[in-house]
């Protein structure tokens, strides 16, 4: 399961000394299993917390200045809106200082469904786009191993899984990752090619899987992140393009590979598959997508 590789790979990039916090993370459903066992890990210092994620985001932050390390564990990313100011003011603050700690957010995007209005919040690039926090979605096994080595860098980093998907099985062989872009190649093919952004890299992967299409396949973990030159090269050379993306934003990021591709190849296929989001559909996710040309 996705939950089980988070875990294992977690703990294998955990040092001494690190101060985990968060309300409930030994009790309870300990964040929907996202905590489970954590007391296991030697030489940390644990604190279950009240429910405050302003005082708890600055918190961290506070920690992070002191130079040490940290991690909160959060129910939801929605609750981060609460503590924005400090997203954007305080960790700026904090970059100007030399010698700082580590502080990582890890919580979940809920996207499975049944949360109603208050728990809409999918749109990880707006965080990004709005301050200088690392984000990152935790997607599939491989990618999860490589960006949590990530979390002893002394930056402030967001980790988020999908709730919907982290008891999946999806265990994609990953041919190539792009460093400095956090996008991960996890298929080589022909015909085309596939781009997904977080989650919605789920919902390419099976129909890859059930289609036995010949694409090449490229996740991007990182919301803000473009696509390098030598991929969209590459790009240009097959058939058609499809970019899935189930976002809930209004700002989508791969507009800028339409104008690429437009000035090099006129009659280029290009399909992009956003969620269908009818208001009257807002209690219950269905996965709709809709196609756009």
């Amino acid at each position: 399961m996705i939950i089980e590789k988070f875990r294992n790979n977690f703990k294998k990039n955990i040092f001494k000394k690190f101060i985990f916090f968060g309300q409930n993370i030994t009790y309870g459903s300990r964040i929907s299993g996202l905590t489970k066992d954590i007391e296991k890990i030697k030489n940390t210092k644990i604190y279950n917390t009240q429910n405050s994620e302003n005082s708890l985001v600055g918190f961290g932050l506070g920690l992070m200045l002191n130079n040490k390390n940290s991690i909160y564990f959060a129910k939801q990313l929605d609750f981060m809106l609460l503590a924005f100011d400090h997203f954007v003011n305080t960790y700026n603050y904090i970059l100007f200082r030399k010698k700082i700690g580590s502080f990582s957010i890890i919580t979940y995007i809920v996207d499975s469904g049944y949360e109603g209005p208050q728990s809409r919040l999918h749109n990880l690039q707006e965080f990004s786009s709005l301050s200088y926090v690392d984000c990152n979605y935790l997607v599939f096994p491989e990618d999860i191993k490589i960006n949590l080595r990530k979390i002893r860098q002394k930056t402030f980093k967001i980790y988020c899984i999908s709730q919907r998907h982290a008891r999946s099985y999806f265990n994609p062989t990953l041919i190539r990752h792009f460093k400095k872009k956090d996008i991960f190649q996890y298929k080589k093919g022909k015909s085309g090619t596939i781009i997904s952004i977080g989650f919605a890299s789920y919902k390419a992967y099976e129909l890859i899987q059930s289609k036995k299409l010949d694409v090449d396949f490229y996740v991007i973990t990182n919301p803000i992140q473009k696509i390098p030159n030598q991929i969209l090269k590459k790009i240009i050379n097959g058939k058609y393009l499809y970019i899935f993306d189930d976002s809930r934003s209004k700002v989508k990021k791969l507009d800028y590979i339409f104008e690429y591709i437009k000035t090099r190849n006129k009659n280029f296929k290009i399909k992009t598959f956003f969620r269908d989001e009818n208001i009257s559909k807002l209690y219950v996710n269905n996965d709709n997508y809709i196609l756009k040309i």
